[in-house]
């Protein structure tokens, strides 16, 4: 029997990009610049209930210490660790080649696996703003 968050009713869609490791960066005329940048995969479209909200702590499976602002839950195994970009608010744009030049909106700060349901806590990354 489903549990009542995983009805399809109750799950929206969002993507994710699944960190895959690091690679030497290259600079705009093609040269090696010897500093690591992060890879990441093409974006995937993904099925979840999303929390309107952190709500009340007692109630909460992430834990009484952990900042969040909202936390994704389903019965589905999904990639997601600290290091995956989050999609929930904005759609990215793809490119043809498949990948997004698209800003993420969240990032995960603590994912909560068991046997019947996973959890991630999720923070919305702060728009910076040029202070003139």
């Amino acid at each position: 029997m489903p549990r009542l968050k995983d009805l399809r009713i109750n799950q929206v869609p969002f993507w994710y990009q699944e960190y895959l490791g690091e690679q030497e960066g290259v600079d705009e005329d093609g040269n090696l610049t010897g500093e690591p940048t992060k890879v990441y995969g093409k974006p995937v479209m993904a099925m979840a209930r999303i929390s309107p909200n952190t709500g009340m702590s007692e109630n909460s499976p992430i834990g009484n210490n952990t900042d969040y602002d909202k936390s994704i839950s389903t019965v589905k195994k999904l990639p997601i660790n600290e290091l995956t970009k989050l999609f929930i608010d904005v759609v990215p744009e793809i490119n043809e080649d498949g990948y997004t030049d698209t800003e993420p909106d969240y990032y995960c700060v603590a994912p909560k696996n068991d046997l019947q349901q996973n959890v991630w806590a999720i923070k919305k990354i702060k728009a910076s703003f040029d202070e003139n």
